[in-house]
């Protein structure tokens, strides 16, 4: 008969201890990133929530419910900021994917001098969103300005970024200028893992290179487009630097978009519940655009 001793049931609770102890390892060494993160972005998450349901009167929070959502599906300024949002977004999204897939195209072919080109291209993805503002505004200055004394004539002599269409038109061109470079790496990488064989393949049967392109590289490619569809319409809903660099929101309110919309309210003129309603909305808005980008993920890693 065996007699299970004192010893014997220590070693068992020693021996389960540990298993515990090598599960739960890992997660010790995450906890303080998490409770870094979730200092730095869920609190102030939480947070704003919290003051999206109040307003500040006489110098007293007060709670209002949705009394701030109310205002804001009332104002034409919420309108016209997510007005100009999509217009902006529809001209910044088309431009970069545009360009960054021409560009994609070739540096996929191989060029001479590609190490050379790809870094130049990369510089203004290496520049923060304020330097390279400030530096498009500098450029379209009506007295000194490079490219105003360039192309202005072509428009008559009127100082573009003093204009609504011209003032959206410089911080389009600004923005897709300093996002091209990351989104053709995105298109690059996509393309160089397409095998060669597939396309040898298609010139067997006798395809030429447009029928390839359309039947072998755009199928294959079309979940890593729509990721990084995705991606810069995250970039659409959150930008702010360039705006507030190049335009600050004028002339007028003709380039306040709904980023800088909220800032505006929040910090600028301290309607901090109106503001952090913005905000809310504005992470509704991420949210989904969150989910429709991890489904296009789990799409893409299915074709692949």
């Amino acid at each position: 008969m065996y007699v299970v001793t004192e010893k014997t049931r220590a070693r068992g609770w020693t021996r389960i201890f540990q298993q515990r102890s090598n599960q739960l390892y890992p997660y010790f060494l995450l906890a303080p990133a998490l409770v870094l993160i979730g200092a730095v972005s869920l609190y102030p998450t939480l947070y704003s929530f919290y003051l999206a349901l109040t307003s500040v009167r006489k110098g007293v929070m007060v709670f209002v419910g949705l009394d701030n959502f109310a205002t804001i599906l009332a104002s034409r300024q919420f309108w016209h900021s997510l007005q100009l949002t999509l217009i902006f977004g529809a001209f910044y999204i088309t431009l970069t994917m545009l360009i960054s897939f021409i560009l994609a195209l070739i540096f996929n072919r191989g060029l001479s001098l590609g190490g050379l080109c790809m870094t130049l291209i990369f510089i203004p993805w290496v520049l923060s969103e304020i330097t390279s503002g400030v530096m498009w505004r500098w450029m379209f200055y009506r007295d000194y300005g490079v490219l105003q004394r360039l192309i202005g004539p072509l428009f008559g002599n009127v100082t573009l970024i003093a204009t609504p269409a011209g003032a959206m038109g410089i911080v389009t061109a600004a923005s897709v200028w300093r996002s091209t470079a990351f989104t053709m790496l995105l298109l690059l990488a996509g393309l160089q893992t397409i095998p060669k064989e597939v396309y040898e393949a298609a010139s067997i049967d006798g395809a030429t290179k447009w029928q390839a392109f359309w039947k072998v590289t755009w199928p294959l490619l079309r979940p890593t487009t729509l990721v990084t569809v995705v991606f810069l319409s995250i970039q659409v809903v959150n930008a702010v630097g360039m705006f507030l660099a190049i335009t600050e929101g004028g002339p007028g309110n003709a380039t306040e978009v709904l980023p800088l919309h909220m800032y505006r309210e929040a910090i600028q003129y301290f309607h901090f519940g109106y503001g952090a309603a913005l905000s809310v909305i504005m992470f509704l808005i991420n949210a989904v655009l969150a989910v429709v980008y991890i489904r296009a993920l789990r799409s893409e890693s299915v074709w692949s």
